[in-house]
Formats: structure tokens, C-alpha cells, sequence
């Protein structure tokens, strides 16, 4: 968003060029600076720059506290470019045009050409625009050809820093006199007037949007609806949007499902799978495009049926095609392979379980052995028991067990490894092995004489 030229004074003079990318920004001494100058220390404040319409941006001097004095000549707002004398150093801000960055997924050399193109075709864009609703509110102009990617991520042409916002959140463009916007698989949700989205809609100018529970901007084609939409009640103050969380839920963190959680409401049913008119989206190739269905009926019982060709997975089994599974209480894990699983929550603790544990689908069966001790031990022993009974089951087992216990001692060692049926096979392995010796060497024996 800004090109900033920092020079430093002194016996011998340096400057050095960085790249803010980021509609507001704070330079300044202090640790939580976006751009930390150590030679601000001593004038007890810093500089907020916000970006505003075109190229436009705004200055506003914060002091550290105390009785300090800030230059009241600096607030204000500039056009294009400033250079700013602070005494210790010198700074050079040039607002950057959006359509001046790197596409997604653009090659440099390409990008490079496309850029120099257009910075010298004519100006950069004025509308449409962006206005984020924020302490001091910002406002990102870009070009219709060419949506905002926002998120966290340094790769987003809009970069926030809100905790509940994912590193690639959605996508915003401009088309055909509507904005558009896109989720693309956000942790904490794109909402629409207080409403969850999936995938793309369509959004008239001047309606709310709001990612996750603090970011709400609204899309501008004209400065009369900058001051209607900063004069308006749901989104004067930068008020951030809560939204009741309901449950049962279905949850992703999987990149590729979208959106990444949906509320399950009483009637309702829930299809996910490939096709992109699925409630819930899983962008990877092996999942079928009608994969599985969940409903869920008046009084609240959730049903799972699968529709795929190759089954999807829970609780370390397999619901094969038109068969049906019901959850009554119980979080569950739907395995969609490929790493993709999906979440069935029925409560705010089983939520915070599943992201805890990254997703994986013995989220809930590794939590019910680990909250009851004795039920962890009977699961021990069961382990132990099929780990002996294995070697009469899988010769390769037998012979990874015998070849780990190789050297001396190794036939008592896989004795003792061994349930009492195995032992009692091992024994009558070894008496009949002696017993064909003995007949073998009897015969050798007569024969020689």
C-alpha cells in the first residue's frame, strides 16, 4: 500500500526502502510499530498513516504519553506523496496503487511488463472502493479487473492482523455494478447483513460485510456513500459484529472446504462433496461430488449417509454407499482422506477439541481414553493382547517380531511376547518339529546299517 524512504542524518548519512502492505499503518519507536525506527525514540510520538481514497492517505501524529508535544501540521491529509523532516530522520511515503501489485499466482517477469503498463497508461483507480470500519476508518480503492485478496497472509493485497481473521479470508471484487464477495475457507466465516455466506454472492453497495467477529467493511462507488456509510448505526463506532454460535456444527480446517463451519438447524440437511452447489464445498479430487449427506430431524438427532463411490471414514470404520449413521450427542469425525475431515460438534468444548487437535480424526476417540483413566487402561490391555495374538494372525508381523528379537535369548524373548494360545501353538510347533528330527535322523540311522 506505501512505499516508504527512510533517511537518517548524521556524520554519514544512510537510507534505506521498505514496502508497507497494509492499509493503516503505525511508524514509531515503540515494540508494537509496523515499522520500528529506533531514532523516533526521542521525540515521544509516533505517525499513523491510514490510506483513504485513490492515492490518497491521512497522517496523524500518537503520542507516547505524558505531556508531549505533537506537530499538529502533520495531521491532515496528502495526495499521493509526502516527505516529512522529523529531525532525526526523514521520511518519504508514496501511496501505491493496488493494481500496481503482483496478481495471485502472477509471474514476475509478466507481472513487471503488466505494471509498468499501467503506471504509465494514466492514473490508478479512485472507485470501486473498500471502507473498512476501523479506528480511524480506511479505505482501499482497487480495479474491477483485479479483486483484494484479504487476510493475514503477506501475499493479500488487504493484510489485517485481527486474531479471528485466517491467513487467506475471502476475496472482493467489483462486477457488472455489484461487489462480490468470496469466502475462501476463513476459520470464523464471511457474513452479509449479520448472515453466513458460502462460496461467491453478490453484495449491493453500501451493505455491511464482516469478516470473523471484528472486521465489518463496506463496498463505496461514490464519496456520498463514504458518509453514509460511516453515519450509518451498524457500523458507526467500528462496533464489531458478534454472531451467537449455535450448534450441532459441522467445522473444517481444511483449506479446501468452504465455507469451514455450517450450523445444523432442525429439518435441515447438508450435503458435501465436489459440486460447487454443495453447502459445504471439498475442493479435492477424490471426494465425489455428491460425497455425503447429514440431516438432521426435528428433535435434534444428526444422520450421516453416505453417497460416494469410495466411503467416508469415522471413528477408525468406513460408512460405505447409502449407508446411514446416527449421532445422538456424540462429536464425530467425518474422513474424507487426503488430510480433508470434517468436524460434528455439539457443543462450544467439543469445537475447541477439534481445533486443538488440528483437525485429526481420532480427535474425539484419543479425548473419551484420555478423560477416563480406567477406560485408558482397559484400552492398554486390549492393545496388548492384539499385539500378541497378532504374530498367529500376519506372517510378516511374525517375521519383523522375530527378527527384532534376534541374538541370544531371542526364543525366550518371543515366548514372553507371545497370549497362552500362542504359547500353547508355539510348543506344539516345537514337539513336532522334534518328533520329525527323531523320525528323520531313525531313518538315516537304519539306513546306514
Amino acid at each position: 500500500m506505501f512505499a516508504l524512504e527512510i533517511s537518517f542524518k548524521g556524520e554519514q548519512p544512510t537510507s534505506e526502502t521498505i514496502f508497507i502492505r497494509r492499509p493503516t499503518a503505525l511508524i514509531g519507536a515503540r515494540e508494537s510499530a509496523h515499522v520500528l525506527i529506533d531514532d523516533m525514540a526521542a521525540l515521544g510520538y509516533c505517525i499513523l498513516i491510514t490510506r483513504d481514497v485513490g492515492r490518497s492517505f491521512r497522517l496523524s501524529p500518537i503520542s507516547e504519553g505524558g505531556n508531549v508535544y505533537t506537530p499538529q501540521f502533520l495531521d491532515g491529509v496528502y495526495d499521493g506523496e509526502t516527505i516529512v523532516d522529523l529531525g532525526p530522520c526523514v521520511l518519504h511515503l508514496i501511496a501505491l496503487d493496488t493494481d500496481l501489485l503482483p496478481r495471485e499466482a502472477e509471474v514476475p517477469d509478466r507481472a513487471g511488463i503488466r505494471v509498468l503498463r499501467q503506471a504509465c497508461a494514466g492514473h490508478g483507480p479512485k472507485y470501486p472502493a473498500l471502507l473498512v470500519v476501523s479506528q480511524p476508518p480506511a479505505t482501499i480503492s482497487f480495479a474491477p479487473d483485479q479483486p483484494l485478496l484479504i487476510g493475514r497472509s503477506r501475499q493479500c493485497s488487504l493484510r489485517l492482523d485481527t486474531s479471528s481473521i485466517s491467513a487467506r479470508h475471502a476475496r472482493v471484487g467489483y462486477e457488472s455494478g455489484q461487489f462480490w464477495v468470496e469466502d475462501l475457507g476463513s476459520t470464523n466465516g464471511v457474513f452479509v447483513n449479520r448472515q453466513q455466506i458460502s462460496g461467491r454472492v453478490n453484495v449491493a453497495p453500501g451493505t455491511p460485510i464482516s469478516l470473523g467477529r471484528d472486521v465489518t467493511f463496506v463496498g463505496i462507488l461514490s464519496q456520498e456513500e463514504v458518509s453514509q456509510a460511516l453515519a450509518a448505526p451498524e457500523v458507526k463506532g467500528a462496533k464489531p459484529v458478534h454472531h451467537e454460535k449455535r450448534y450441532p456444527l459441522l467445522i473444517s480446517l481444511s483449506e479446501t472446504a468452504r465455507p469451514a463451519q455450517v450450523v445444523l438447524s432442525p429439518g435441515s440437511q447438508v450435503v458435501m462433496g465436489r459440486d460447487p452447489s454443495s453447502e459445504m464445498w471439498l475442493g479435492v479430487p477424490h471426494v465425489s461430488r455428491r460425497h455425503c449427506a447429514v440431516e438432521v430431524s426435528m428433535n435434534g438427532l444428526v444422520r450421516v449417509t453416505d453417497q460416494s463411490t469410495n466411503g467416508t471414514g469415522y471413528d477408525r470404520s468406513i460408512l460405505r454407499k447409502d449407508e446411514t449413521i446416527e449421532v445422538n450427542d456424540k462429536p464425530m469425525v467425518l474422513d474424507f482422506g487426503g488430510g480433508v475431515t470434517v468436524g460434528i460438534c455439539f457443543s462450544e468444548k467439543d469445537e475447541e477439541r477439534f481445533i486443538a487437535a488440528g483437525g485429526s480424526p481420532d480427535t474425539f476417540i484419543v479425548s473419551d481414553v484420555e478423560s477416563a483413566p480406567e477406560n485408558a487402561a482397559k484400552a492398554s490391555k486390549r492393545n496388548r493382547k492384539r499385539s500378541r495374538t497378532t504374530f498367529l494372525r500376519a506372517p510378516d508381523e511374525v517375521k519383523q517380531a522375530v527378527a527384532a528379537v534376534k541374538g541370544r535369548g531371542a526364543l525366550t524373548q518371543l515366548y514372553g511376547r507371545l497370549s497362552g494360545k500362542g504359547r500353547l501353538v508355539m510348543a506344539m510347533a516345537i514337539v513336532g518339529m522334534v518328533g520329525v528330527a527323531s523320525l528323520i535322523g531313525g531313518l538315516l540311522v537304519a539306513g546306514l546299517r
